[in-house]
């Protein structure tokens, strides 16, 4: 590499012969431009290594010719300026774009405010911001002032990733951000060889979440949500425009960070953006996207990137996890003491009956909220009175008086058909359980009877579907510290079968 830069260097110096008139006629020549856009990023990475191996050995030379190497990068540096390549940003474009991603990472990472790195930086605040928001790409000076703020932890090679190549044409439709976060000691294929032993076994209850894990049944899972009857019914019909306008009248014209809990596809939380975006005068909206499937979480990201592209007023970040402890990611639960985001978490899709727990999730999951902060939530309506019987129960849910719904068997069949060994058949059949956490609320438990040739009859209960009563949840969530704003039946009655609430923190979280 050290070779590799001197030649560039050498080659830099050759536009002495290249007369200040003659650049102010024609500008410098496009293939000196890029040899020294290269120069200075290799030195930079050359004194990166350079500085890695001094602290790791005695030799009191190495440090001597760091130093040389140190002035050869001013030197080139020197001639950029001088030469004016029209490029005040040591950054190229899509160097740019993936260090905006990446600084916002670190700094929430070490938990720091735009302030606290200012301070540290010895940079302004709006700096920091401009360059996380992608409004200004960094000058040498400012990048290596963050590069000694220690609790960033970043490198030269962070920052400029590969050296960009001679004549190589960039393709502006690849993204090489960095936009995924995982958290440490979480483990899929381990989740996911739990699983087909439970599968297994002699039955029992599968974790709710293995129902969307694999890319079988994530596939089963879109290909359900993206039934022509589902979403003219229930999809196309939820009244996000008016729940836009809601939100933006309470956490007024301030940037968003939008938190999709259990994204899905996206579809849904990709249109509340859109129409957030087209209510915001000065749209900046952050998209964070929460799933536990990868092959679900990539999908609704590509979603999202169709949508919006890559230009936008919308930063998609993804989150590869499990939300029921949200406390491991400071990128949904850090709250900077200034100039923070109006977060409006979501959960739809019917997420709410995914939880074990209502009541631990909101007291304990959602402790880190701030007043203001909100929560929409879609969820099925019962349609019977709350207190009626199991029987009374039975015969005003429709989902008692059909088969078990195909494409909800296809989907929650995958997994038994794909790791049940000697698998023969299975059929579905629903439960019904009548005491659940929140007050009006009752589950059905889909239950799966296995047959296979070298075992007896197994059963599983693989997933489970939630009714609740709109007024007794509201009220049940005012308990830990969520006020209700607004509340819309999708439908054409109050008891229509799905219904959307939106709530907003009040700052009394688990009492």
């Amino acid at each position: 590499m050290l070779n590799e830069a001197a030649a560039q260097s050498s080659s830099s110096t050759e536009t002495e012969a290249i007369s200040v008139d003659d650049i102010a006629d024609h500008g410098l020549p496009s293939a000196l431009a890029q040899l020294l856009r290269t120069a200075r990023h290799y030195l930079a990475q050359a004194m990166d290594a350079m500085n890695e191996v001094a602290s790791r050995t005695s030799d009191s030379d190495w440090n001597e010719h760091t130093e040389q190497l140190r002035r050869v990068a001013s030197f080139v540096e020197d001639r950029v300026t001088a030469l004016d390549l029209g490029q005040r940003s040591f950054l190229l474009p899509d160097q740019f774009q993936r260090f905006s991603v990446l600084l916002r990472q670190q700094r929430e990472s070490a938990h720091l405010s735009r302030s606290e790195l200012s301070k540290r930086a010895g940079l302004s605040e709006r700096t920091i911001k401009n360059i996380e928001n992608g409004q200004v790409s960094p000058s040498r000076d400012t990048l290596l002032r963050l590069l000694e703020v220690e609790e960033l932890s970043l490198t030269w090679k962070d920052v400029l990733g590969d050296p960009p190549q001679l004549g190589a044409v960039t393709d502006e439709s690849s993204d090489s951000s960095f936009n995924c976060y995982i958290p440490p000691g979480y483990e899929p294929l381990r989740m996911f060889q739990q699983h087909v032993r439970m599968l297994n076994g002699p039955g029992g209850h599968i974790e709710q979440t293995n129902a969307y894990l694999e890319h079988r049944s994530a596939l089963s899972y879109v290909a359900m949500c993206n039934e022509p009857g589902f979403v003219t019914t229930y999809r196309a019909k939820y009244p996000f425009d008016e729940l836009a306008g809601r939100m933006i009248e309470v956490g007024g014209e301030s940037p968003f960070k939008v938190i999709a809990l259990g994204a899905g596809d996206g579809y849904l939380e990709v249109r509340l953006v859109q129409n957030l975006l087209s209510r915001c005068k000065s749209p900046d909206i952050e998209l964070l996207l929460f799933d536990i499937s990868q092959p679900l979480l990539t999908t609704a990201y590509q979603h999202a990137l169709d949508t919006f592209g890559e230009q936008s007023a919308v930063h998609t970040l993804l989150v590869h996890g499990n939300f029921h402890d949200l406390a491991q990611y400071p990128q949904v639960s850090y709250t900077p003491v200034k100039g923070r985001r109006r977060r409006i978490y979501t959960m739809l899709g019917y997420t709410l009956a995914n939880l074990d727990s209502e009541p631990r999730f909101f007291q304990h999951s959602l402790a880190h909220c701030q007043a203001g902060d909100m929560l929409l939530l879609d969820f099925q309506q019962r349609p019977s009175p709350v207190g009626a019987s199991e029987d009374e129960i039975r015969r005003q849910d429709p989902a008692f008086h059909h088969p078990f719904n195909k494409v909800y068997a296809d989907w929650l069949g995958a997994p038994l058909r794909a790791h049940c060994h000697d698998h023969l058949s299975h059929e579905f059949s629903l439960q019904l359980v009548n005491h659940c956490l929140i007050p009006g609320s009752y589950q059905m438990d889909a239950i799966a009877t296995v047959r296979t040739r070298s075992q007896a009859e197994r059963r599983f209960s693989m997933f489970r579907f939630k009714r609740y009563d709109e007024a007794l949840l509201a009220e049940s969530l005012g308990r830990f510290g969520w006020a209700r704003l607004i509340s819309r039946p999708i439908g054409e009655s109050d008891r229509a079968p799905v219904a959307m609430l939106l709530i907003k923190g009040n700052g009394a979280y688990g009492t």
